[in-house]
């Protein structure tokens, strides 16, 4: 039945984005403290004239049969986007969270969200949003996703990606640069920038199948 091929192609997909998140997360981590250790300073504005509002790249999901994973994350949307002074620029991934600014008549640009992300699209849409952010269109860009912690467990977050806030307690007497700070750490800022918005990218890919398997699993059992 039905049910029962969402489950099996779920469970597939969960275990491919299972293995892929696994292998990224530490190094994901790693690009994240580094770019903590930078701050602001990887990332700087080509003007000093800044509007209010901030981006907001928000991750949902394209289908059902996913228990609350979109219940979820649409009411804690939602209530993200009530705390926005100004009307934010919105980048929806995924036919739920199109539908749903659709119905409350926002403006936004779709975006199509894939069952497994490629790195390419981390690429592209992390170089996107820094020139956004550098030419002083945006405040903040800032990512609402599902944060994976497994198959049980997805927890709804916003996380501000730019611009990266230093670490207060960073030693930074202890790096030695070549040939010196400022030519480093703008290509490095850069690309561990991208893998953070690819770690993101796979962690949500990841709740979904898992949330998907789990719903159908229970479908399976409560049909037998």
């Amino acid at each position: 039945d039905m049910a029962s091929a969402m489950k099996t192609a779920a469970t597939v997909k969960y275990a491919k984005l299972s293995r892929i998140l696994a292998n990224m997360q530490a190094y994901s981590r790693a690009c994240d403290d580094t770019l903590a250790l930078f701050g602001d300073e990887g990332f700087e504005r080509n003007t000093n004239t800044i509007k209010e509002r901030n981006c907001i790249v928000f991750f949902s999901n394209n289908r059902g049969f996913c228990g609350g994973f979109n219940s979820d994350l649409l009411n804690f949307f939602e209530k993200r986007l009530s705390e926005e002074k100004e009307k934010p620029l919105l980048l929806v991934f995924g036919k739920k969270g199109a539908a749903f600014c659709k119905a409350k008549e926002l403006e936004f640009e779709d975006l199509e969200l894939q069952e497994i992300p490629h790195y390419e699209d981390a690429d592209l849409l992390a170089k996107r949003l820094f020139e956004l952010y550098a030419n002083g269109e945006v405040n903040q860009v800032i990512l609402v996703y599902q944060h994976f912690e497994n198959m049980i467990r997805q927890t709804p977050v916003a996380e501000t990606l730019l611009p990266h806030p230093a670490k207060a307690d960073t030693q930074r007497g202890e790096i030695l640069f070549l040939p010196d700070r400022k030519t480093v750490v703008k290509p490095v800022a850069m690309y561990c920038l991208v893998n953070s918005v690819y770690g993101i990218m796979l962690s949500h890919s990841a709740g979904i199948q898992g949330a998907t398997t789990l719903a159908m699993r229970f479908a399976c059992d409560n049909a037998q």
